[in-house]
């Protein structure tokens, strides 16, 4: 992964440096497929914010976050990316895991069907329901 870093108004020090690039890298744990990472620092007056955009293969995903602190700023923004990157890589497994189904069952639209039948087996039920109350 490429990480690039950009700072605005502002003298990055190399440990700040180093501890977002960490905290970046560790953002492969929750997608693989991470291309490049560009990281930009700004201050303004008394207000620290960090931009992260992360670039994955047909997607991008950008957290901007600001506080009093640098380092409070990229944790918060890490945090973010986390969620989006989690919330991503449900998807692709829910996609994945719906396609196998459907291929197993030999029908390319297998998944859709079950959700109908669910809703004719529902609406038939309550109209059993109406039935019974108008016998009575």
């Amino acid at each position: 992964m490429n990480i690039s870093t950009t700072a605005r108004h502002y003298d990055l020090a190399p440990a700040l440096k180093d501890y977002t690039e960490e905290k970046v890298q560790h953002l492969k744990r929750y997608f693989d497929h991470i291309v490049n990472a560009h990281v930009v620092f700004s201050l303004e007056k008394y207000r620290h914010k960090v931009e992260i955009t992360l670039h994955v293969n047909g997607r991008d995903f950008a957290s901007e976050e600001e506080s009093d602190d640098m380092y409070v700023s990229v944790d918060r923004s890490i945090e973010k990316l986390e969620r989006q990157l989690k919330r991503h890589k449900d998807k692709i497994k829910r996609r994945k895991s719906q396609q196998s189904v459907a291929d197993i069952a030999g029908d390319p639209d297998a998944a859709e069907d079950e959700d109908e039948d669910e809703d004719e087996d529902f609406e038939a039920e309550a109209g059993d329901v109406e039935e019974t109350e108008l016998e009575k």
